[in-house]
């Protein structure tokens, strides 16, 4: 065992941080591609700030490693988080020039809570612009809602559902392998950015993880419009009239597509329940992990003690958009229910 088999292995149990598997994550996505034998590259920029400090001395390991083994995977740190977002979209629009020598590029932006504040406006125009079919853009949003490295206690959920960015919330390190995978399928067959909200405890949480190489085998849905199956086409076309029909495309084509991928992905699940629940609990992410531990400190030691007090569990990964069958399904014979998440009521208002 190395300490590179961290980026390197894609099967076994490696240790490593939340921050490191995040950097694993395009070295990782490319290694995959390779086997489909699709010709890809990665792109990562953004703006270091706690808890993704780290971020780019670990993606950098990650490059030198991918360098190594011809794959073409490139860190440039951003001189704002605006710039960085605008570059990352540059990304997307790339595989529309005929000079562009690769499939798709994979873009990363990452900041934190108020990087992502600054960079909105750039953000908010890329992802009407949109993803490529074998490229894809995630924004990872370093969340301090404890204010452990801020001035002011914050969480960015309200701030990437009004940028229209399906969210999808890891808890732990684990997750943030398996639903980052997930995020770039997403992101790939929907056309849309994907936002990964990381907060401290994962990104500077460690663990070891399992690895395999079909771990993560996503269902992917499929649309017809106007006769043929739909397949996301970034544009750079960012001007009325033609972002009326981005707008039109976006609402009816690529949200409702990232809904049911997260349905069909059973991204979001019911890991408590019995024919006798009267309480509900919906939680998400780490939230989700601290509201466990919470229950058990009240004595709920294990699953067989909530059902027995008829309490019924919610975990949702994937926050927005969220299906609305779900909940309803989630919501049959409860009398109360509780929604416990950080801050503000955003997973509340779905």
């Amino acid at each position: 065992y190395q300490l590179t088999d961290r980026y390197r292995r894609d099967d076994g149990r490696v240790f490593l941080s939340g921050s490191q598997a995040l950097a694993r994550l395009p070295y990782e996505q490319l290694r995959a591609d390779r086997r489909a034998g699709l010709h890809t590259a990665a792109y990562v920029s953004g703006y270091p700030g706690s808890p993704l400090a780290g971020y780019d001395r670990d993606v950098t390991a990650a490059a030198a490693l991918a360098k190594e083994d011809g794959l073409d995977l490139v860190f440039q740190p951003g001189m704002n988080e605006e710039l960085a977002a605008t570059a990352v979209m540059g990304s997307q629009l790339a595989v529309t020039l005929p000079s562009c020598r690769y499939d798709g590029i994979l873009g990363i932006w990452y900041g934190k809570g108020p990087g992502i504040d600054r960079a909105s406006d750039a953000l908010r125009h890329a992802t009407f612009a949109g993803t490529a079919p074998m490229g894809g853009a995630l924004a990872l949003v370093g969340d301090d809602p404890n204010a452990k490295s801020s001035t002011i206690p914050s969480s960015s959920g309200a701030t990437l559902v009004d940028l229209n960015m399906p969210i999808i919330y890891p808890g732990d390190v684990q997750e943030a392998i398996d639903l980052g995978r997930h995020a770039i399928a997403l992101s790939r067959a929907c056309g849309v950015w994907v936002g990964v909200k990381v907060v401290e405890a994962v990104a500077d949480g460690t663990g070891s993880v399992e690895l395999r190489p079909d771990r993560i085998v996503p269902s992917i849905p499929t649309m017809e419009v106007d006769g043929t199956i739909w397949v996301p086409t970034p544009s750079g076309r960012i001007l009325t009239p033609h972002t009326l029909q981005l707008e039109k495309e976006f609402h009816e084509v690529r949200l409702e597509l990232a809904r049911r991928y997260g349905v069909d992905n059973r991204l979001n699940t019911v890991p408590v329940r019995s024919g006798d629940d009267w309480m509900g609990i919906i939680a998400s992410g780490h939230t989700f992990h601290e509201t466990v531990e919470a229950l058990r400190l009240l004595g709920f030691d294990d699953d067989d003690s909530l059902r027995a007090a008829g309490i019924r569990l919610f975990k949702v990964a994937m926050p927005m958009p969220l299906d609305a069958d779900q909940v309803r399904e989630f919501s049959i014979g409860l009398q109360e229910i509780m929604v416990v998440e950080e801050k503000a009521a955003n997973l509340e208002w779905f």
